[in-house]
């Protein structure tokens, strides 16, 4: 199913004359986390015309231009928030599919709620720090010297995925009331694994809204701390997934968002997928390895539907941030 509430954030559109970069650049970017002093990390894809070479991270090889420069332009910005106890790299093929659109990408890695460091998992901090890790990356690239002159500060969009869609939605303007997820967790909907983060009883409210955020995509957010009020003031243009078979997510949060939000979003149920079906596609030789996030429900095909998904999220940000392109 697919709603569609309005066209484009501008009257205004850039056309990008010609063809972005054939190759993607990637690097990872270290600046000071606000929230405790400490060491923060993004990491960056962009087009590039330099040439590409075999890079290794972790259990995986990404294809990139490792430091390569910016392509000559001025690039539209998306920002990315993982999943509670995620990585950067954990959106990294849809990263560079907008990178091979013209896009600058720039994936935060969530100090306190990530794989290597998830101290702060279902507390108050993590709800909290979350939306400020964000605007400080995204501070820090705009700022950055060999990226400021080649980035679109008027065209920054923002994906998240499950909390990362929480921490986007905050961004947004929404204003989160952390005492709706205890509320939520002492009955929650048969199946749904959601509340195994923790579920303190506090009334901290979070606000947290960056106007520079123009247009959003969500995957499968968290919505419980979210009520109709608290979304008043998330007026941007935004496109919402469901999994359809989520067994961490119960289908009843992207569901209220959709109806909550004031203006209808783009939304769709991804048939037979799984929670972690919009993670990027693991190779089968290192799916046991990495486990839950490479496992997907009998069936489904995720290398397929990220075909389609990052084309889907390219086309939406082409749109809500009124880009046009020669030829189309």
């Amino acid at each position: 199913m697919l709603r569609m509430g309005w066209l484009l954030t501008s009257g205004v559109a850039v056309l990008w004359a010609g063809a972005a970069a054939a190759e993607v650049g990637m690097r990872v970017l270290a600046f000071t986390d606000p929230a405790d002093g400490g060491m923060a990390r993004a990491v960056v894809w962009y087009p590039t015309d330099a040439p590409e070479t075999p890079v290794r991270r972790g259990l995986f090889t990404f294809q990139v231009a490792e430091g390569g420069p910016v392509a000559e332009g001025r690039h539209p910005l998306v920002v990315v928030s993982h999943g509670s106890g995620g990585s950067a790299f954990g959106h990294a093929d849809t990263a560079m599919a907008l990178a091979r659109r013209g896009y600058v990408v720039a994936a935060v890695h969530h100090r306190g709620n990530a794989f290597d460091d998830d101290r702060d998992a279902g507390t108050e901090r993590m709800w909290r720090k979350r939306p400020a890790q964000l605007s400080v990356t995204l501070d820090h690239v705009l700022a950055e010297p060999d990226l400021a002159g080649r980035l679109d500060g008027e065209r920054v969009g923002a994906l998240g995925f499950s909390a990362g869609g929480y921490t986007v939605l905050v961004a947004a303007g929404g204003v989160a009331e952390l005492a709706r997820i205890a509320a939520h967790c002492r009955t929650p909907p048969a199946g749904e694994r959601f509340c195994h983060l923790g579920n303190e009883e506090t009334p901290a409210r979070i606000e947290a809204r960056d106007p520079r955020i123009r247009a959003a995509v969500l995957m499968a957010p968290v919505g419980v701390p979210f009520s109709k009020d608290g979304l008043a003031g998330v007026t941007i243009p935004i496109r919402l997934y469901r999994a359809e078979r989520d067994e961490q997510i119960a289908a009843s949060q992207p569901e209220d968002l959709r109806d909550r939000l004031p203006v209808p979003p783009e939304y769709e149920v991804v048939r037979d997928a799984g929670h972690f079906a919009f993670l990027m596609p693991v190779p089968a030789a290192i799916a046991a390895e990495v486990g839950p996030p490479a496992w997907d429900p009998p069936g489904f095909d995720r290398a397929a539907f990220h075909e389609r998904l990052n084309a889907e999220i390219a086309d939406f940000f082409d749109r809500a941030l009124a880009i046009e392109r020669q030829g189309r």
